[in-house]
């Protein structure tokens, strides 16, 4: 059985998405670039063709990120392949520091694991507050993570209506529900840009804004909510600490971020849709 496949979700990319693939490009032993831009960038597409190992598909449009990791998951499934790398187009790995990752596979049994995923940095937080090398957590974003396609075909792929915002949540919790570990290697560090991340001061509090723009509190807000719905019998802890970011992301963008009332209005219509069932790729 092959090893270890890869996906990086394309949306209109730039060109620092090559250095970005460069970093775990020699660790995969083939990577489904999977373009969700509305308008191609022809150029660099060939430079990604370039590449032998890299597989292009051309989303023919938005699909979301939920559909394009099923279409990589699916496709390596078929090929034989036992692991997923998952990336985002902003991400990248230091040197050696996806071999760590790959080290743990081999060294334990993980057949009841999900997900092995790093710790993501990001520019205020550099490196892991865990002494421990490895720990379980009960969800971790998509990108950087090794995924268990066994487990995969066992739980079912990522939920495509999500469309964006919370896939990944989703499917940790699911996986956990199901009985498989999420397990964070602490000393594998991923660098990820998280939105325009910024850190901002009140009184003692430290506050961060991600900055995501209008459309993105849509889909956050209306699947935060579906989330909950969801789990709130099994998480209560994750559901109540989700209830409470609610609030403060509406008092952070009231203080600290622009387009304020655009943003309050799509987490309105989030919301809205959210109750009247409606789900899948935002329409005006």
């Amino acid at each position: 059985m092959r090893e270890i496949a890869g996906v990086v979700v394309l949306y209109n990319p730039d060109d620092s998405i090559l250095d970005n693939i460069h970093s775990y490009i020699n660790d995969v032993d083939i990577l489904y670039a999977v373009d969700n831009s509305d308008q191609k960038n022809n150029t660099l597409t060939q430079q990604l063709t370039e590449n032998s190992k890299i597989h292009y598909i051309d989303n023919c449009g938005n699909q979301g990120i939920a559909h394009a990791l099923n279409i990589a998951a699916n496709q390596a499934i078929e090929l034989g392949y036992q692991w997923l790398l998952t990336m985002d187009q902003d991400s990248h790995f230091a040197s050696n520091i996806l071999t760590k990752m790959l080290d743990y596979i081999q060294m334990r049994e993980t057949s009841n694991i999900s997900i092995i995923a790093p710790f993501h940095a990001n520019k205020y937080h550099l490196v892991s507050p865990s002494y421990d090398l490895y720990s379980p957590v009960l969800t971790t974003m998509t990108s950087g993570n090794l995924l268990n396609l066994e487990v995969y075909t066992k739980i079912g792929g990522f939920i495509e209506d999500l469309f964006i915002d919370y896939v990944d949540n989703e499917y940790c919790l699911r996986s956990n529900l199901l009985g498989f570990k999420i397990i964070q290697i602490n000393h594998a560090i991923l660098n990820h840009n998280l939105g325009d991340l910024r850190r901002h001061q009140f009184l003692w509090k430290r506050f961060f804004s991600t900055n995501h723009g209008p459309l993105r509190r849509y889909y956050a807000f209306r699947n935060r909510f579906r989330i909950i719905e969801m789990y709130k019998t099994h998480f209560q802890d994750y559901c109540s600490f989700e209830k409470t970011r609610f609030i403060v992301d509406i008092i952070i963008i009231l203080l600290y971020e622009r387009e304020k009332c655009a943003k309050l209005r799509m987490m309105f219509r989030g919301f809205r849709d959210y109750k009247r069932g409606i789900f899948g790729k935002y329409h005006d």
